[in-house]
């Protein structure tokens, strides 16, 4: 292989592993937490801006138990929002009982995520058909 050649497949090889790592979310920020009624779980809700421009943001629900500092992923999914800051009509979490929450991601262009979670033994994430 000539210099010529390893060189362009390096150009290519740099370019392609550019364009995997800066797709995707950024950093996650806090966009609210929610102490469950016995105030043993806390849900908490972030939100990441996508690293391309005009590019979906992200949303990634964790949840933290009184007893544990660890925090557990539960959920995570786009959210398109056109540019505009998210609000409560965005992004409603609901706790319905001390082991049962709700929680309903409203986009602009695409249909509603619902979520029903139920802690038990482990965490149950089912998606809901109404929200």
């Amino acid at each position: 292989m000539s210099l010529k050649n390893c060189r362009l497949s390096y150009v290519i090889y740099v370019f392609f592993a550019l364009s995997l790592t800066s797709c995707g979310a950024g950093q996650e920020k806090l966009f609210s937490e929610y102490l469950s009624p016995d105030n043993n779980h806390m849900l908490i809700v972030k939100v990441a801006e996508s690293r391309m421009p005009q590019g979906p943001s992200y949303v990634t629900i964790y949840l933290e138990t009184k007893n544990d500092s660890q925090s557990e992923q539960i959920f995570a999914s786009k959210l398109e929002n056109d540019g505009v800051p998210f609000t409560d009509q965005n992004i409603s979490v609901r706790w319905v009982s001390e082991k049962v929450a709700l929680i309903c991601l409203r986009t602009t262009d695409l249909p509603d995520h619902g979520l029903f979670i139920e802690i038990k033994q482990s965490v149950s994430v089912r998606p809901l058909e109404e929200c």
